[in-house]
């Protein structure tokens, strides 16, 4: 494996170790606030698609079509969690 796909694989292996960490954040914030479990839901569900998405790749059974189709999709996920907070950083949201 060259240098390039070496790095290549430490990234997704770091995001696999993210996914778990966005796992173990929003564990601990719905125990503070169970009333809001609903807010944790969105990034709960992105990094479900990502370990799941990691696990199909890893194993091979993605076709080259799969892994750019359900890439995609997620990064689309990630992007809309990523606007979602500039909107409401900005007060475009309403408070809830």
């Amino acid at each position: 494996m060259d240098v390039i796909g070496r790095v290549t694989l430490l990234f997704q292996y770091a995001n696999v170790a993210i996914f778990v960490v966005v796992f173990v954040a929003a564990w601990r914030g719905v125990g503070r606030r169970r009333g809001a479990w609903l807010a944790y839901l969105p990034a709960v569900v992105w990094a479900t698609a990502g370990i799941v998405f990691y696990l199909l790749t890893f194993v091979g059974l993605l076709s080259d079509a799969a892994f750019i189709l359900l890439g995609a999709a997620h990064r689309t996920v990630g992007a809309t969690l990523i606007l979602a907070m500039v909107l409401v950083m900005a007060g475009e949201a309403d408070e809830q």
